[in-house]
């Protein structure tokens, strides 16, 4: 049986008194995705979207033997360009948070490849989206009976009063994807039905993709794009420190 996705986020995010602070504020999500745009929207809050141009290019030998670093330093890159664009084209109306997003699926995981892990040898990798479908199924055969891990990393800027004028936070949440031992039939017959061509690693956790997968450890929101209740409580706990006193 493929994932089911949680009903919601914890109620204690939800009713928090940030969370309807937010609501009246010039939020915005920096991100064109349609998944995380229904993610945020699914709990009743709605930011503005305003996609990030930036271009994703940074060097992924940057970050060897730490790929998980890779998507935090693009999701910064990312809210940083929109923040900085909103605030020359009006630095009297700037947004108040910019929060962005990146997600990449690693394979196999790191730890499984560090000494004394069951992939120790072998070399992990972020999985970019398959260029046709032979490569779609060439991912996915290699994960059949193994696990990947889809690692989502999140920034928070802010304007403060001290210098520069602003502040960048961020969090990183990672869910284990284990593949049932699906069969080359399976597999094709999936790559044919057109699904996951679009996403890294080739499959759609979601839609029919979920079907491959034997289960998860983590957040399902996570796989597919935003991890939302880990969000909602870290936002939670950086209000409680006073983080946001200054907005």
């Amino acid at each position: 049986m493929a994932p089911k996705r949680p009903s919601s986020v914890l109620p204690s995010a939800m009713s928090s008194p940030l969370f309807e602070r937010l609501k009246n504020m010039r939020v915005v999500l920096a991100s064109g995705s349609p998944r995380r745009k229904d993610i945020f929207e699914n709990i009743g809050f709605k930011p503005e979207i305003i996609p990030s141009t930036f271009e994703e290019d940074l060097s992924k030998a940057d970050f060897e033997g730490h790929l998980a670093d890779y998507p935090i330093a693009t999701a910064g890159e990312k809210a940083m360009e929109v923040y900085e664009r909103l605030m020359r084209e009006n630095d009297e109306d700037p947004a108040q948070i910019v929060i962005s997003a990146d997600t990449v699926v690693i394979f196999p995981p790191e730890k499984e490849t560090v000494e004394g892990g069951s992939a120790h040898g072998e070399r992990s990798e972020i999985l970019e989206k398959p260029v046709n479908r032979a490569e779609q199924f060439r991912i996915l055969d290699l994960m059949s009976g193994r696990s990947c891990e889809v690692v989502t990393g999140v920034c928070i800027v802010f304007p403060t009063l001290e210098a520069p004028g602003f502040k960048l936070k961020s969090i990183s949440c990672s869910t284990l994807v284990h593949f049932f031992e699906n069969t080359k039939e399976e597999i094709q017959s999936y790559v044919e039905h057109g699904e996951g061509h679009d996403r890294a690693g080739g499959f759609a956790i979601q839609g029919l993709g979920g079907l491959l997968i034997d289960r998860i450890d983590g957040s399902y929101d996570n796989c597919v794009g935003f991890p939302s209740s880990q969000f909602w409580k870290w936002m939670s706990r950086l209000d409680e420190e006073g983080t946001f006193n200054d907005i």
